[in-house]
């Protein structure tokens, strides 16, 4: 009997009161794996703008924005998907989880802020990008081409929870409470994507246009210039150049024999 009010005591009694914790330490560190995936999955389909390297016409999505989403979406009670989550000040739905409390009651997650994260997007380790960055540079100085070569997405978020005071003696007192702090997980997310489709058929031109050296026929000034040989050439004996469209780009154009009438 006393052999095992003693094993109770010191053994089975904290371990009973440990696992509920560990528990909930666990689903927040799940839960951060979850908006690391999430924060580098986002950042590889809103990559356009200022968040490219180059200008590129693709949907932009800033970092704070994508922020207030996962604290929305992941960290939130009780939420549904909703088109203004980036731009959220609070917890959304009723709160944090329903278990990220602590025993006293207090949230685990006690400041909206206390979900923080960071994205970024660098060159593609190898040593074939290496040489497109060199081809692109080249191309891009003969015409107005370019790529955005950085296609390692990498996406981290951090948890600070805060963690009540442990009491390591008997009698209570606040004095000789143990105070473990701030306790932070922090989890990463790498995803190699490419990025590189087309923005429409304007900036397919514009593509194409910057790999056609022979486009420069088609833009102000040089294309005045070339309509005005053509015209004389023309008039003097081959008017067949008159017909002539060096460098003209036109993207998505569908024949007459495919098109039908209504």
């Amino acid at each position: 009997m006393t052999e095992f009010v003693i094993g109770s005591v010191l053994f089975a009694l904290p371990m009973l009161l440990l696992i509920p914790l560990m528990g909930k330490y666990l689903d927040m560190r799940a839960t951060a794996v979850q908006g690391a995936r999430y924060v580098a999955w986002e950042r590889t389909v809103f990559y356009g703008g200022t968040s490219a390297s180059v200008t590129w016409p693709a949907n932009d999505k800033d970092a704070g924005t994508i922020q207030n989403e996962v604290r929305q979406r992941l960290f939130s009670e009780g939420t549904a998907i909703a088109g203004g989550d980036g731009a959220a000040g609070g917890w959304g739905g009723s709160g944090i989880k329903s278990n990220w409390y602590n025993r006293d009651g207090s949230a685990m997650l006690a400041d909206y802020d206390a979900v923080g994260q960071s994205l970024s997007n660098d060159d593609t380790p190898n040593i074939a990008s290496d040489l497109l960055s060199l081809i692109v540079t080249v191309t891009d100085a003969i015409g107005s081409f370019t790529l955005e070569t950085k296609g390692l997405y990498t996406g981290s978020v951090s948890v600070g929870v805060t963690t009540q005071p442990i009491n390591n003696s008997l009698s209570f007192d606040s004095a000789s409470a143990f105070d473990p702090g701030t306790l932070t997980f922090s989890e990463s997310n790498v995803i190699l994507a490419n990025g590189w489709e087309a923005g429409g058929a304007d900036h397919v031109k514009t593509q194409t246009q910057g790999l056609t050296p022979t486009s420069v026929f088609a833009t102000d000034p040089v294309k005045t210039i070339f309509d005005v040989v053509k015209g004389v050439l023309a008039a003097a004996s081959a008017q067949e150049l008159w017909n002539l469209d060096l460098g003209k780009i036109e993207p998505d154009v569908v024949p007459p024999d495919r098109l039908t009438g209504p």
